[in-house]
């Protein structure tokens, strides 16, 4: 355990930086050698850092000789830190920003280097004002390419990824979208109401000061407030709830299985929404939860016994390959396939940079889509008839999502999407035909997608 929150949060960023990790999993990991009370600092630092890489070393690179792309890693991070702390946090005393980069370089690498990041971070605070005055020069520029810069190094977004929100939201809202994607997002976590009431619950954790607020559409959901260490949490170790993002519960909301049912979760992982269906079926039927990764069904069994579920079983498979032994044997089948997450990015800000225009999770687009195809089509064949299947992502790219659902039901005429209103509280105008679609800057939620498709006779 230590106090100097500096030296975790490069440990983490450098993390983030060479090896593409999740933001969300290193601070997890990273932020139990920290004291308690800087847990807060350091979550809103190092995803601030990682939301606004692009401003950060639009700014290094000015009044620096070498540029970022260049720089040693434990230079570049100690030098992104300090800027954004100087430019975004509003207590942080400059002075001593500059003073503990510089003993952190000098004991990390050398004299030198440190002289180096001394001089870099003098300039930037000499030079404070013009850098914004420039920022502004751009924004109130007539050329389209300039307000494009502006936005891409104001918000770190790349300049194709801006373009593909202005087509789908339109110019007028496109600063709104960015900078929503940009905030933290909420702590929501879903009841396990086999074990305890909401209400009960929110009592028992408004007694340790944490604040409790209702989840605006998924009545199993809490929004927390003013909470460290979770896990650590005695209601949590006793399986009273689970972490889950409130757009994510909808789709177990949306599933509303009946009692004693059979239900298949394809692409189960990390469990949310297998845990919660199991849940739902009051220790009654059977979640059959496959993921195709060893490491990851082992979280799920972790939950599995934590949550105390009996009706859960768990299997290693690859959902894109057809398994004929489960052809017209399930009520219920949750599709929750792998996706560009562009609707989570502000739980996982990395998604940001690591995403490619033509390249999403190390495949051309074309390939995504025709893999999320292959998975839905898969599981619609281990539906019974009558039987009912949830399709769902966290993006809000509309060719994996409405255009890809139609797309197969246009190919498949004795599937139909149908009317999920009263699930979702009848907030959304599209509920009606089947499908919802939540975005960051309407809602206040991850950006997500989920259809309800039901299975009729030929």
């Amino acid at each position: 355990m230590t106090d100097n929150f500096r030296i975790i949060s490069i440990e983490s960023l450098k993390k983030i930086h060479q090896n593409n990790s999740y933001s969300n999993i290193v601070i997890n990991n990273d932020i139990k050698k920290l004291d308690e009370k800087f847990h807060n600092i350091y979550r809103k630092t190092v995803l601030g850092v990682v939301e606004n890489i692009y401003f950060l070393d639009y700014v290094i690179n000015k009044f620096s000789s070498t540029k970022t792309k260049k720089l040693q890693t434990e230079i570049l991070i100690a030098l992104r830190l300090a800027v954004y702390q100087i430019f975004f946090l509003e207590n942080s005393k400059e002075f001593v920003v500059v003073n503990e980069s510089v003993e952190y370089i000098k004991k990390k690498i050398s004299v030198p280097a440190s002289k180096f990041v001394n001089a870099v971070l003098r300039n930037i605070l000499r030079n404070k004002e013009q850098i914004i005055t420039d920022m502004e020069a751009l924004k109130s520029s007539s050329k389209e390419s300039d307000k494009l810069e502006y936005l891409s190094i104001k918000y770190s977004y790349p300049i194709w990824l801006i373009k593909k929100f202005i087509s789908q939201f339109g110019d007028d809202k496109i600063e709104e979208v960015l900078l929503k994607n940009n905030e933290e997002a909420k702590l929501n976590i879903r009841v396990n109401t086999n074990k305890i009431s909401k209400d009960e619950l929110k009592n028992r954790l408004e007694q340790k000061n944490i604040v409790c607020t209702d989840c605006k559409i998924a009545q199993k959901g809490i929004i927390l407030e003013n909470v460290n260490n979770l896990e650590n949490l005695e209601e949590y170790r006793n399986g009273f709830f689970s972490v889950q993002s409130e757009s994510s519960m909808l789709v177990g909301q949306i599933l509303n299985p009946k009692e004693n049912s059979m239900i298949l979760d394809i692409c189960a992982a990390p469990g949310g929404k297998t845990m919660d269906s199991a849940e739902r079926l009051n220790s009654t039927g059977t979640v059959m939860s496959r993921d195709l990764y060893e490491h990851k069904i082992n979280l799920i069994k972790n939950d599995i016994k934590r949550l105390g579920l009996k009706n859960i079983k768990t299997q290693l498979a690859d959902a894109s390959i057809f398994d004929d032994k489960l052809e017209n044997k399930f009520d219920y089948c949750i599709v929750d396939v792998p996706c560009s997450g562009l609707g989570i990015i502000r739980r996982k800000p990395e998604i940001k940079y690591n995403r490619q225009e033509d390249d999403k999770d190390g495949m051309s687009h074309d390939k995504l889509f025709d893999l999320q195809y292959k998975i839905l089509e898969n599981a619609s064949k281990y539906l019974k008839i009558n039987g009912e299947l949830i399709y769902s992502t966290c993006t809000t790219d509309k060719k994996e999502n409405i255009e890809l659902v139609k797309c197969f039901i246009e190919k498949n005429p004795n599937y139909e999407m149908i009317d999920i209103s009263i699930e979702t509280g009848n907030i959304f105008e599209t509920s009606k035909n089947g499908y919802i679609e939540i975005y960051p800057h309407i809602h206040d939620m991850d950006g997500f997608f989920i259809a309800k498709i039901r299975k009729n006779m030929v």
